[in-house]
């Protein structure tokens, strides 16, 4: 199995000591003692992730509170030491500012929400976040307790767990922000100008698009409408980061794809839960960054074409009974101010294909992310059947609902 370079070797500072005062820390347990050494390894394989650097440990240790020696699978995320892209995109620490918020403070109060009305919210327990003198998050590891990655999800029974855990989510966030004005604002942020600084990863992708339109004579009429689009992404963008005043806002997960979250399957293949993870680029904005994850970073393609609309209905309906059931004073948007906000927010759906569906046909086992992001990656599916049937299809139906226009 292939790994990222900067996780094959953890840095001096992730030692015994420090994952012994970690457990004392998060267990208020001064009587800690660790009784074997922590030996790191790398977090995920090649391609599973981008931004942060992740190890993974287990830690043996005894308390005088008990007897036995006790251990915990522990995952970590922090920033990389070598000079790069990568050490860049996270020095000014906002991503894990923002992730020790969600797991220490939001995503407690979410589930305590949730419970009052019987419902769960799963997330990785937290033990551990800082800034200084190094950024790192440390939860428990739950691999080993049957939750597991998939591909792209191919049924509408399967996306249901997903659906619910987002719903869970958003409308938790709305109910926690008509009871705190400050809310909004502290949930204030925008990954338009971190989309941006990937420069060389959008005009690759706006070049392979251009490349069909002057290889094959369908895609030609698609020249004017897709320079016109590039032309105006940086106000897509920023706008998708700009609270609606449209349609009810919520805290966004932000990173909505199918390598954030993990799920329980079952003997016959069927996805029976689900648990986000990732927490890094939540924004209090318009729902639809994360509706057009779920359809264009989750579904798979044929699931997404069968099933878009019954995906957005399921997803209002378990929505809207929530904010019901929680008991909110506000008004609920209706399935049709949905269906009008994913219209109004179109354009980055459009990104979304300019910028990811290559991702689908590469193969994701030895996949150099930081190549990608800097354009180097060749696309193997410009000349690909399947590829131009989809873009086809879909630069059709964007130009066709407004999405892409001449003008």
């Amino acid at each position: 199995m292939a790994y990222n370079q900067d996780e094959l070797v953890a840095p001096n500072w992730l030692n015994d000591e420090f994952f012994r005062d970690v457990l004392r820390e998060a267990n208020d347990d001064t009587s800690i003692e660790l009784t074997g050494k922590c030996r790191l390894r790398p977090g995920t394989k090649m391609g599973d992730h981008y931004a942060s650097v992740i190890f993974r440990t287990t830690v043996t240790y005894r308390t005088e509170k008990s007897d036995g020696e006790q251990s915990i699978n522990l995952i970590m995320k922090t920033t990389p030491e070598a000079d790069g892209l990568k050490k860049e995109l996270l020095e000014d620490n906002m991503f894990f500012n923002i992730e020790i918020r969600m797991y220490s403070k939001v995503l407690p109060e979410m589930a305590r929400l949730l419970k009052d009305i019987g419902e769960e919210y799963k997330y990785p327990r937290y033990f551990y976040g800082a800034l200084k003198p190094h950024s790192i998050v440390i939860l428990e590891d739950i691999s080993n307790q049957g939750w597991v990655m998939s591909d792209f999800i191919e049924t509408v029974d399967d996306i249901k767990p997903i659906i619910k855990d987002l719903a869970m989510f958003h409308a938790a966030s709305v109910v926690m922000e008509s009871k705190d004005p400050n809310f909004s604002t502290e949930h204030n942020f925008s990954m338009a100008d971190k989309f941006l600084s990937f420069e060389q990863m959008i005009n690759k992708g706006f070049r392979d698009l251009m490349y069909l339109t002057k290889t094959y004579p369908e895609f030609a009429g698609f020249a004017k409408p897709l320079e016109n689009f590039q032309g105006g992404l940086r106000k897509v963008l920023e706008s998708m980061y700009t609270p609606s005043r449209t349609f009810q806002n919520v805290l966004t997960h932000g990173d909505f794809q199918i390598k954030n979250m993990l799920h329980q399957i079952d003997a016959d293949g069927r996805h029976t839960d689900t648990i986000l993870l990732d927490y890094q680029i939540c924004s209090w904005t318009t729902p639809s960054i994360d509706l057009y994850g779920l359809l264009d970073m989750i579904a798979s393609q044929d699931l997404k074409n069968r099933s878009r609309h019954e995906i957005i209905y399921l997803y209002y309906q378990e929505y809207s009974g929530l904010l019901k059931r929680l008991g909110f004073g506000g008004r609920i948007p209706t399935l049709l101010d949905l269906q009008a906000e994913l219209l109004r927010t179109s354009g980055f759906e459009m990104f979304h294909y300019v910028v990811f569906t290559t991702f689908r046909f590469l193969c994701q086992e030895n996949l150099d992310i930081e190549a990608f992001i800097k354009g180097e990656t060749e696309n193997p599916a410009l000349d690909n059947p399947e590829f131009k049937k989809l873009m086809l299809a879909e630069l059709s139906r964007l130009l066709y609902q407004g999405t892409i226009s001449e003008n």
